[in-house]
């Protein structure tokens, strides 16, 4: 599938949503209000999300994107994109946690 890298606005709870997605390869949806549809972060969407993303703008109004497990998993790929930042931060986080934070766990120490 064809996909268009965006640049939009996506909110810290949108994150965490998009992240929670990606960890688990599954789809997601995410609401960007017309103040969203122009931004930083960047998504790749799909023709048919670009076009509805369009006709939103020019109404002034905002959209709810379904983003399927291909094209999380396709985000997460994105130079640039924070997905693909999240995933490098989850990968060098999870083993200092595996060392650390889950033995205290274990031990009752938190």
């Amino acid at each position: 599938m064809f996909y268009t890298n965006l640049s939009v606005n996506i909110s810290e709870n949108q994150k965490h949503n998009l992240k929670r997605a990606m960890e688990s390869k599954s789809p997601v949806s995410i609401r960007l209000g017309f103040e969203d549809l122009c931004g930083n972060d960047i998504l790749a969407l799909t023709n048919a999300q670009v076009k509805r993303m369009a006709k939103a703008y020019e109404n002034g109004k905002g959209i709810t994107i379904k983003m399927s497990k291909r094209q999380v998993v396709r985000n997460m790929k994105i130079e640039g994109g924070f997905l693909g930042m999240l995933a490098c931060l989850a990968s060098k986080a999870l083993p200092f946690l595996a060392k650390t934070v889950l033995p205290m766990l274990a031990t009752g120490a938190l």
